[in-house]
C-alpha cells in the first residue's frame, strides 16, 4: 500500500532531475573552479586513484573538510567511472533514498496524507533539484541526517530490549556516518535523548539509550580520529574547519555572511611545520582568535546574530549560483535565471508559511516525539550562530520544512472546508 503511494512520486523526482542533470552539468575541473565543487570533486579523483584522502592543492593527507563526501564521491568512480553524470546520477540516488526517508518519518510522525504531501513536496522542489548537478555534500548529508531522524522516532515505538538496542546502535552508528559528512550531525546524539524521554516518559531510560548510541558513534568515528593522529599528529574529531568557520563568523570586520573582508584567515608560523600539522596549528589559531572575540564583543555578536538567521533562510536558490559560478549568462537571458530564483524562493517562502501553520497546529504534541522537528530547527539556527550564515546551509533541513508544511496544508485545506459559521447558522452548509 505504500510502495504504491511512493512509486510515482519517485517516478516524477527522477524524471524532474534527470532533465536538470541533462540540461545543466557544470564540470568544475574543466571550468577550472576554485570553490567548494572542485575541490570534492578533486578530492574524490585522488582517492579513487589510491591515493588516500588527501588535499587536492598539495597532495598531503589532510582533514580540511569532513572526508564523507569526497569518499564517497570517489567510491561511485571507483565502481561506475569519473565525470560529471557519474556525480549527478549519485545525488540523484540520495535524493530519491531521502523522499523514501521523509515519507517514512511523517507516516510515524503524523499520517499517511501528510506523507505523501511531504514526499510530493521534496520531489518537485525547485532549490532541491537545482543542487542534482553539483558536487556538494549536502544530498548525501541529507540522507544520512533524516535516515538518523527515523531512526531516532523508532527508538520509543520498538518492542524489546534486544531491538531497540538495535535500533540504537544503528542511530549512533549512522549519526556517526553524517558527522563524518557534516560535523552539526553530532547534534542528534543529545536531542535524541530529549526527544525519547518526553516519547517514552523514562527519562532514565532515555540517558541510557543516548549513552548507548553515543558509544556507537564513537566507535564509528574511531578509525578517523586514529587516522588523524597518524597522518596529522592531532586526534581531529571531525575536521579541521571548525576554527576557521568560527573566525569568519567572529572578528573583526565579519559580514555575517561567508564573504571575508580585508585579509585572510590568522595563520600560524610555519616554520618546521608539515603541511597536516600547518593544518591543524590553523584551525586551532582561528578558533582561539574566534571564540576570542565572540566573548569580547557582545553588541557585536547581536548584531551578528541577527544578519546570520537572516542570511541561513534568505533564498532556496543558493544552487543556481554554485552551478553558474556567478555567472550571469550561464542560463542564457536574464529572464531565465529570474525564473528559476523566483520559482524556487515563491515555493520555498510558502513552504515556511505552512510549515508555520503546521507547527501552530501541533503545539499539544510538544510533549511526544513531533517535538523532534521544531527542536531540529532551532538547534540547526542556533548552530549557525558560531559559524556564519548562508542560504546554502539550510538544504539538510528542508525536509523538516516540508513535514511541517505537510501537516499545515491539511490544516489550511480542512479549514477552506468548512463552512462559515453564518452560513451554517441559515441552514446552506451541506453534508
Amino acid at each position: 500500500m505504500h510502495g504504491a503511494a511512493i512509486g510515482p512520486i519517485l517516478v516524477v523526482a527522477l524524471v524532474l532531475r534527470v532533465a536538470w542533470v541533462i540540461w545543466i552539468h557544470p564540470d568544475p575541473v574543466l571550468e577550472g573552479r576554485f570553490d567548494d565543487t572542485a575541490w570534492y570533486r578533486v578530492a574524490a579523483h585522488y582517492f579513487a586513484n589510491g591515493d588516500g584522502y588527501v588535499n587536492p592543492y598539495t597532495g598531503t593527507p589532510t582533514a580540511a573538510w569532513p572526508p564523507g563526501y569526497p569518499v564517497f564521491l570517489g567510491s561511485v568512480f571507483v565502481l561506475f567511472g569519473e565525470g560529471v553524470y557519474q556525480a549527478a546520477a549519485a545525488n540523484i540516488a540520495l535524493s530519491l533514498g531521502t523522499i523514501v526517508v521523509v515519507y517514512a518519518i511523517a507516516l510515524r510522525l503524523l499520517d499517511r496524507p501528510a506523507a505523501i504531501i511531504a514526499a510530493v513536496a521534496l520531489a518537485v522542489w525547485p532549490g532541491q533539484i537545482y543542487y542534482t548537478s553539483l558536487s556538494l555534500s549536502e544530498p548525501l548529508f541529507t540522507l544520512l541526517f533524516s535516515l538518523a531522524v527515523l531512526l531516532l522516532v523508532s527508538v520509543s515505538a520498538t518492542e524489546g530490549p534486544a531491538a531497540r538496542r538495535t535500533v540504537l546502535i544503528g542511530f549512533g552508528a549512522v549519526v556517526a556516518l553524517a558527522a563524518l559528512t557534516r560535523g552539526q550531525a553530532l547534534l542528534l546524539l543529545p536531542i535524541g535523548v530529549v526527544v525519547c524521554g518526553l516519547a517514552s516518559h523514562r527519562w532514565k531510560a532515555a540517558i541510557g539509550w543516548g549513552m548507548l548510541a553515543a558509544f556507537a558513534a564513537g566507535v564509528v568515528l574511531a578509525p578517523w580520529v586514529i587516522r588523524n593522529e597518524q597522518k596529522l599528529g592531532s586526534p581531529v574529531i571531525i575536521a579541521t574547519n571548525l576554527g576557521p568557520n568560527v573566525w569568519i563568523g567572529h572578528h573583526q570586520g565579519a559580514s555575517g555572511g561567508m564573504y571575508v573582508a580585508g585579509g585572510a584567515l590568522p595563520q600560524p608560523d610555519r616554520a618546521g611545520l608539515s603541511q597536516p600539522e600547518i593544518e591543524v596549528a590553523a584551525d586551532r589559531i582561528a578558533l582561539r582568535k574566534g571564540l576570542a572575540y565572540m566573548f569580547t564583543h557582545p553588541k557585536d555578536e547581536l548584531r551578528l546574530a541577527a544578519i546570520k538567521l537572516r542570511v541561513l533562510y534568505a533564498s532556496d536558490a543558493t544552487a543556481l549560483d554554485w552551478n553558474s559560478g556567478f555567472d550571469r549568462g550561464y542560463y542564457g537571458p536574464d529572464a531565465v535565471e529570474n525564473g528559476l530564483r523566483d520559482t524556487a524562493n515563491v515555493f520555498w517562502f510558502t513552504a515556511l508559511v505552512l510549515g508555520g501553520v503546521g507547527f501552530l497546529a501541533s503545539l499539544s504534541r510538544l510533549r511526544d516525539a513531533f517535538v523532534l522537528l521544531p527542536m531540529l530547527v532551532l538547534a540547526w539556527s542556533a548552530t549557525h550562530l558560531l559559524f556564519f550564515g548562508d542560504p546554502r546551509f539550510h538544504y539538510p533541513i528542508v525536509f523538516v520544512v516540508a513535514i511541517l508544511a505537510a501537516r499545515g496544508t491539511l490544516v489550511v485545506v480542512e479549514a477552506a472546508r468548512r463552512p462559515l459559521p453564518g452560513l451554517r447558522k441559515k441552514g446552506y452548509a451541506t453534508a
